[in-house]
């Protein structure tokens, strides 16, 4: 009998390099649907952010495709057939506010996410640098995000559910990393080596994960997790199979039950179908 659920990662795990989801992850995930396992995409984006191929299964196979959906890095949780926020844990606006104030004077794209919105800064230093005008030109063509003075939006939403700092250098975004680690009250991650992702203090994919569980009543030995980075570290280490991708970072390689192909190689695709072989 297969696993209960599926969580599953999406940059770097579901999506290929050119941000796609191939055909094959795309069958392994609606043959895991038709099985009876609940698919739960588990992401460090907000929930406006899903890809298309994904809304596209949800067109075609209804909600019940994703009957929950872990975003924020494990800041929300939705029950999707339900329309319902279940999971909510915000950055209050005093510290939130203190983070901005940082990456407002550092070359970094600050972006701030509310749950089903988001928007990237417009303030700071990175957008006058000459030095950070390519970066600032990719990010936008990468992510092609609304920008807004985000101290206004934090006033105004009395907090904020992420915030992500992603920076035109990768060295200066792992000094920062470092330096940030010691602030009270926070949750720092990355998915990317030029990334830093501020949630609250006790937040990660692999707390939303238990929680599910617990909402469920399905034992965490009856989930699969898989992903590529160290956002994913909790839920790989805590799920009854942790999978890492073959494109991830070593220390989740580390940590998992198996290695499986890189996300450009059909990687969710393999490490569903060894599930249906194992369990």
């Amino acid at each position: 009998m297969p696993l209960d659920i599926i969580a599953f990662d999406l940059d770097g795990t579901t999506l290929s390099s050119s941000n796609m989801i191939s055909e094959a992850n795309l069958d392994a995930l609606k043959k895991a649907h038709g099985s009876g396992v609940r698919l739960v995409p588990c992401t460090g984006r907000s929930m406006y952010e899903l890809p298309g191929e994904l809304n596209a299964l949800i067109d075609e196979l209804g909600f019940s495709v994703f009957p929950y959906i872990i975003t924020d890095n494990g800041a929300q949780v939705y029950d999707l057939p339900k329309r319902k926020l279940l999971y909510t844990k915000d950055i209050p606006e005093k510290r939130a506010l203190k983070i901005l104030s940082e990456g407002r004077r550092r070359l970094a794209i600050t972006y701030g996410s509310f749950g089903i919105m988001g928007a990237a800064d417009n303030q700071g230093i990175v957008w006058e640098a000459e030095e950070a005008a390519v970066f600032v030109r990719e990010y936008g063509r990468k992510w092609n995000l609304p920008a807004a003075n985000l101290e206004e939006l934090i006033k105004w939403n009395c907090g904020v559910v992420k915030i992500s700092m992603n920076f035109a250098d990768a060295g200066e975004s792992k000094r920062c990393f470092e330096e940030f680690s010691s602030w009270p009250g926070l949750a720092l991650s990355s998915s990317s080596v030029e990334n830093i992702e501020f949630m609250q203090e006790g937040i990660s994919k692999g707390e939303a994960l238990t929680f599910i569980s617990g909402h469920l009543g399905i034992p965490l030995s009856r989930i699969m997790a898989i992903g590529d980075n160290h956002n994913d570290m909790e839920m790989i280490t805590i799920a009854g199979f942790g999978v890492a991708m073959g494109n991830a970072v070593p220390e989740l390689k580390e940590k998992a039950r198996w290695v499986t192909a890189a996300n450009d190689e059909d990687g969710l695709a393999r490490a569903i179908e060894k599930m249906f072989a194992e369990f």
